[in-house]
């Protein structure tokens, strides 16, 4: 069992062996674990499908029943010791929330009703990417359909794909972090509207930019060159943070120059798959959470915790609600996060307090 008493003070005795102190990092991570800088905590899931794929939305298996019998707050119930103690919280949002466009002509026509929206607060959720392959599954009313939801529960959004081009920001105990969607295979035929939602906020003050990157080759454990690739356009485009989706399988993570850049979470509560396994259908998955840290108003850094889960709580059918996992279970999620960060020294898991990473100081 986790102690989220211990977990939210987020300073474990031993983070002190976790961080690397070279190069003058240990002054600010001291100050972070003792309370003497300004910090803010991040959250970050993978894919969150609050809908079902329209073929089976009436059966007593799908996502929507669930919803329809526990509420709201159901999709993310276990994971309200992050989510709802942070300051943050983004997912992917990999379905429209609407019950009426025309049918897709996509094969895979995901999708739930506008009153889903209502799950994003009641799970402490506050941002939503939504560049990603089924944005446009429906069409632009579907679209508008739900970033007017999302607006009328007073959700952020960020993504560009056909439909419109939005990053968004939040303050932060006085700092402001911009979030923008990176769909590469819109923004390869549209490079200037990737720079100019950067542009958008720099100009409007943002001191971290987190870019929730859509790409990579679904149930691979392995991250692609694409991945690569865009890291660096991203860090040169004003990137902090890149937070990787799609995939569906948690992948590694590389840090360079001063940016952490995770692959692949994998899923998070996903209701296009009504049934798990660790063969196909993906049970393991991370939660990261990003502690930010800012010395007299300017940010300096970051520090990872990976927090491994299983995207149902039961098997082989699909619940709904991810979990969090300890001992074996979660070593097997980061023995996967292990053997696809080529780059970086991973550190361990530890039961009760996820797998802490070394602080990354900020490299203008």
């Amino acid at each position: 069992m986790i102690d989220w008493k211990w977990k939210n003070s987020y300073f474990p005795e031993a983070i002190n062996e976790e961080i690397n102190f070279d190069d003058g990092a240990a002054f600010v991570c001291l100050l972070c674990c003792f309370g003497g800088n300004h910090r803010g905590i991040l959250t970050c899931t993978g894919d969150f499908m609050p809908g079902s794929n329209d073929r089976v939305k009436t059966e007593e298996y799908a996502f929507q029943r669930y919803i329809e019998k526990y509420g709201y707050g159901y999709p993310f119930e276990k994971l309200q010791g992050l989510f709802a103690n942070d300051d943050i919280t983004l997912v992917n949002l990999e379905c429209m929330l609407n019950d009426s466009a025309p049918d897709s002509t996509s094969r895979l026509r995901f999708r739930g009703p506008e009153e889903y929206a209502n799950i994003f607060p009641a799970c402490s959720i506050e941002v939503a990417n939504l560049a990603n392959n089924h944005s446009s599954d429906f069409g632009k009313e579907a679209y508008d359909t739900t970033i007017a939801a999302l607006d009328g529960v007073g959700v952020q959004y960020c993504g560009t794909i056909e439909h419109g081009n939005h990053a968004c920001y939040m303050d932060v105990k006085g700092v402001r972090i911009g979030f923008v969607g990176v769909y590469p295979l819109y923004y390869k035929d549209h490079p200037e509207e990737l720079e100019e939602c950067f542009q958008q906020l720099k100009d409007a003050g943002c001191q971290v930019i987190v870019a929730s990157l859509h790409c990579g080759a679904e149930y691979n454990a392995t991250h692609g060159n694409i991945h690569d690739r865009y890291g660096k356009i991203l860090k040169k485009l004003g990137a902090h943070i890149i937070v990787g989706n799609h995939p569906h399988v948690p992948q590694g993570f590389n840090v360079f120059d001063g940016i952490t850049q995770i692959y692949s979470l994998g899923n998070a509560s996903f209701g296009g798959n009504t049934g798990v396994d660790e063969e196909v259908h993906e049970i393991r998955a991370n939660v990261a959470q990003f502690r930010l840290v800012f010395e007299d108003g300017q940010y300096t850094g970051h520090q990872l915790t990976l927090w491994p889960i299983h995207i149902s709580g039961v098997t082989p059918e699909n619940n709904y609600q991810p979990v969090l996992v300890e001992g074996d279970a979660a070593r097997k999620v980061m023995a996967r996060v292990k053997k696809d960060s080529i780059h970086v020294r991973v550190k361990d898991y530890v039961d009760g307090q996820g797998a802490v990473q070394a602080f990354v100081p900020w490299e203008k």
